[in-house]
């Protein structure tokens, strides 16, 4: 009986434990699915107190005189039921937080889909990055030839901040998704690599010219 109750209580605390850790990952998506960085993230510290609590709990319940138990079969049976209780706790703050960033997710993605809609019409797309705030690197007539460059493959370079927002940043592939086909299309396929070789050229040149 006691074999019974041991490897039903040490398969709950082994569950507690996976849901525990993989709940960061539901509780922060759309986070990269990353084992150790979920480990390193959920705080695992905290969790032995989880167990201590219900230890705690279970030898209180297991005290009292009911039913024609001994104290370990009641220890043995109380202390997997409450790590239960616990195993629902985790999962209920791992849906919530799930359901709750996929709903914006795909609030932010719908923006970006009718960005991209708006941007394509307009022919301005804009490419996105971070970068806080930063000392411009040329001159004003340099960084206006340079964006110059950038309109006539049909960009705009918008400057988001120094702080990355996972929600946003995973959103923002429905805008690429839309635009870099119309890209592509508009100023052929290798594009990129044609405008960064002419914005390095300007660079160059600004750079020779400063020595």
């Amino acid at each position: 009986m006691y074999k019974k109750l041991i490897i039903v209580n040490v398969a709950v605390i082994l569950l507690v434990t996976v849901v525990y850790i993989f709940g960061y990952y539901f509780i922060n998506y759309p986070v990269s699915f990353d084992l150790w960085e979920m480990v390193k993230g959920c705080q695992l510290q905290y969790l032995p107190a989880v167990f201590v609590v219900t230890a705690l709990a279970s030898y209180l319940v297991s005290s009292l005189d009911f039913k024609k138990l001994n104290f370990k079969s009641k220890f043995l049976s109380v202390f997997p039921f409450l790590n239960t209780l616990a195993l629902a706790f985790f999962i209920y703050i791992a849906a919530e937080g799930f359901t709750k960033n996929k709903k914006e997710l795909t609030k932010q993605e719908n923006y970006y889909i009718k960005e991209a809609q708006k941007d394509i019409k307009k022919d301005q797309i804009v490419m996105r990055y971070t970068g806080g705030f930063s000392l411009p690197v040329y001159d004003q007539a340099t960084t206006r030839k340079i964006d110059s460059i950038g309109k006539k493959y049909g960009i705009i370079s918008q400057n988001t901040g120094c702080v990355i927002d996972p929600i946003d940043s995973k959103a923002q592939e429905k805008y690429s998704e839309m635009t870099d086909p119309y890209l592509e299309k508009r100023n052929g396929k290798d594009w990129k690599e044609s405008m960064k070789k002419e914005m390095d050229e300007l660079k160059k040149i600004k750079n020779h010219r400063n020595k």
